[in-house]
């Protein structure tokens, strides 16, 4: 037993040697070529965090994903960014969390110095990758400074390099969504995928794995759209772990051009070592107590019931914290939330998904110009749909 479990950990090593190997040399065609988007990050805003909670951080790594939705592909510099996700890695375990933040969450999306409250996907649009990294940090007490940024074109690449991912289409009204969808997307990315003809399970190419995520006009609304989101993310990381090293080397080629990262070549040639023996762990959508209200500035928003609350659940969640006690900046910013919308810990809704809420009326024909309202706030519905909702 003793030989086998060690013959077991040499097969391992080598397989991470020759991954490594692989990388590197992807990596270096990629960077030869001038294609890998690397744009760092200058001005990152945290809070003042106690040693305690920095201390909680050691032995984790933790990334901030952003899906764009710009329609203009390769466009990554700014954009609403409908996918929110944090990915937490224990470097220990190898367990991965991962956390979607709703996109219409009602929080500080202000620069550095300034206040200033709408959804939380206006930030990257405002403000680019420092903006919303600053976001997630001064709203939530953590402590990221990596990114990574997506759009549609990328996800469907990756997907078909793949093979595709499987999922379950489970109700009728699900199939005609994403059917409908799946002409949309077709011609956005100038593509011709097929529609899904009926329930059950389905190995789905890369432009039918991103109108799955898309899906939005079902019940659940934004809620259930990204827990699916999580689902295809789950689904490829899950794919890239069992992927041949002929697999990884085209998926490095060919999807690097079309992300944006601040991370180095080093960087994620390391994270690519750990993903080899990796078990994603778990999922969840933030925030975990919430309500609906349509408010002033941001119109119909997901209110965290209330803030303070959540970002304590969060960090046991992500970083196994019991009693987590908020910064005085996100204590200030719940007291903010609580008295714009009227929500407290007894207004969350007990329905997973909020169900029956309407999230499909309210996209502008364009963002807002900041600070519209004159009052210091971001004005309009920035939910970073297009005119019909979607």
């Amino acid at each position: 037993m003793a030989k086998r479990r060690r013959m077991i950990k040499l097969i391992i090593l080598l397989i991470e040697v020759v991954i490594v190997a692989v990388l590197i040399v992807g990596m270096v065609f990629v960077k030869n070529l001038g294609l890998y988007n690397q744009v760092g990050l200058n001005n990152i805003n945290k809070n003042e965090l106690n040693e305690e909670t920095l201390a909680s951080f050691s032995g984790y790594t933790t990334i901030a994903l952003f899906g764009l939705d710009n329609r203009e592909f390769g466009e990554l510099d700014t954009g609403l960014s409908d996918v929110i996700m944090i990915v937490s890695i224990n470097n220990d375990t190898k367990d991965i969390k991962l956390v979607s933040v709703y996109r219409d969450t009602y929080l500080d999306v202000g620069p550095e110095g300034e206040k200033s409250f709408n959804k939380a996907n206006s930030a990257y649009a405002f403000g680019g990758p420092e903006r919303a990294v600053s976001m997630l940090n001064k709203n939530l007490d953590l402590d990221i400074d990596s990114y990574i940024t997506f759009d549609f074109y990328s996800v469907a690449e990756a997907v078909d390099i793949m093979g595709g991912v499987t999922v379950e289409i489970t109700s009728e009204a699900e199939l005609e969504e994403l059917n409908r969808v799946i002409d949309e997307t077709n011609w956005y990315l100038d593509r011709e995928s097929p529609l899904i003809d009926s329930l059950g399970e389905h190995t789905l190419d890369g432009v039918q794995a991103v109108s799955y995520a898309r899906i939005r006009k079902l019940e659940g609304g934004d809620y259930k759209r990204a827990q699916r989101q999580r689902i295809i993310l789950s689904k490829m990381m899950e794919k890239a772990k069992d992927a041949n090293l002929v697999t990884l080397n085209k998926l490095i080629k060919t999807v690097m051009p079309d992300i944006q990262s601040d991370l180095s070549e080093a960087d994620l040639i390391s994270m690519a070592r750990v993903m080899v023996g990796y078990d994603f762990d778990d999922s969840r959508g933030f925030p975990f107590e919430r309500t609906t209200r349509t408010l002033p500035s941001a119109g119909s928003s997901v209110i965290p019931c209330d803030l303070e609350t959540n970002v304590g659940e969060l960090h046991e969640y992500l970083y196994e914290v019991e009693d987590y006690e908020p910064s005085d900046t996100v204590q200030t910013y719940s007291d903010i939330i609580v008295e714009r919308s009227g929500c407290t810990v007894d207004s969350a809704e007990d329905d997973q998904f909020n169900e029956g809420d309407d999230f499909s009326g309210n996209a502008p024909e364009s963002l807002p110009a900041e600070g519209e309202t004159g009052d210091g706030e971001d004005t309009g519905e920035s939910d970073g749909e297009n005119d019909d909702g979607e």
